[in-house]
C-alpha cells in the first residue's frame, strides 16, 4: 500500500466555516420578516383609511338611508312634533338634522267679530318664509331630527304644491317685502304665523 503524503502540488480540499451557513439563512429569515411587516403595516393602513372612510360618509345611516327617498325636483312637507307642517325642498337628511329650503307653511284664516270672539272659515294662507316676518329668516331651515315626526314627498297635482306654483306666478320677485308682519313664527300655533300678505289662499 502506498503511504506516501500528498504531492506538493495538490491543494486540500477547503471546508465551509463553521456557522456561515446558518449567518445566511439567519439573513434570509430576517429579509422575509422585514417583508412581512410591510406588508402587514399596508394592510392595516388600508384598513384604517376604510375605517376613516365609513364613518366620515357613512356614519349617519339613517339620514342617508333616508336621503334616497327625496324626490328631486319634488317639494316635501315636514311634519313636526309640536304640530306644525313646513314645506319645500328637502336639501340633505343626517341623523341630526334636516336641512329645507325654498320654504312655506299654512297659516289658518281667522277673523273677529264685534264681540271680540275670533273664528274661522275653514281656509288657510300659504306664507313664504322671508322677509315678511319680523326677524326676517333666511329661505333655510335645519330643523333637528328629534322634532320631525315624519315627513312626506308632495306630488305637483297637490292642493299644497298648486298653491305654491301660483304664489310663484303672482310674485315673480318673490314676497312684497315692504309688507312686514309684526309677529314671528309660532312654535305651536300657526294662526299666528307670518304675514298673510302676498300668499294663496287654499282650502283643506
Amino acid at each position: 500500500m502506498d503511504f506516501r503524503s500528498p504531492s506538493a502540488g495538490s491543494q486540500p480540499t477547503h471546508q465551509a466555516a463553521p456557522g456561515v451557513g446558518a449567518a445566511k439563512k439567519s439573513s434570509d429569515d430576517s429579509k422575509w420578516f422585514r417583508v412581512s411587516l410591510v406588508g402587514l403595516l399596508a394592510c392595516l393602513t388600508i384598513l384604517v383609511l376604510a375605517v376613516i372612510g365609513v364613518l366620515a360618509f357613512g356614519g349617519n345611516t339613517g339620514g342617508s338611508a333616508q336621503q334616497e327617498f327625496v324626490k328631486n325636483g319634488s317639494y316635501q312637507a315636514v311634519f313636526l312634533t309640536n304640530g306644525q307642517v313646513y314645506f319645500g325642498n328637502i336639501d340633505k337628511i343626517s341623523s341630526d338634522y334636516i336641512q329645507l329650503k325654498n320654504i312655506y307653511y299654512l297659516t289658518q284664516n281667522t277673523s273677529t267679530d264685534s264681540k271680540g270672539q275670533t273664528t274661522t272659515d275653514g281656509n288657510y294662507t300659504l306664507v313664504k318664509l322671508g322677509c315678511q316676518q319680523i326677524h326676517y329668516p333666511s329661505d333655510e331651515m335645519v330643523i333637528e331630527r328629534a322634532q320631525v315626526s315624519f315627513w312626506e314627498n308632495l306630488n305637483a297635482s297637490g292642493k299644497v304644491v298648486t298653491s305654491i306654483k301660483q304664489f310663484q306666478q303672482q310674485n315673480p320677485k318673490g314676497p312684497d317685502c315692504s309688507q312686514v308682519s309684526n309677529q314671528t313664527q309660532a312654535s305651536n300655533n300657526s294662526n299666528t304665523q307670518g304675514s298673510a300678505n302676498n300668499t294663496t289662499t287654499t282650502k283643506p
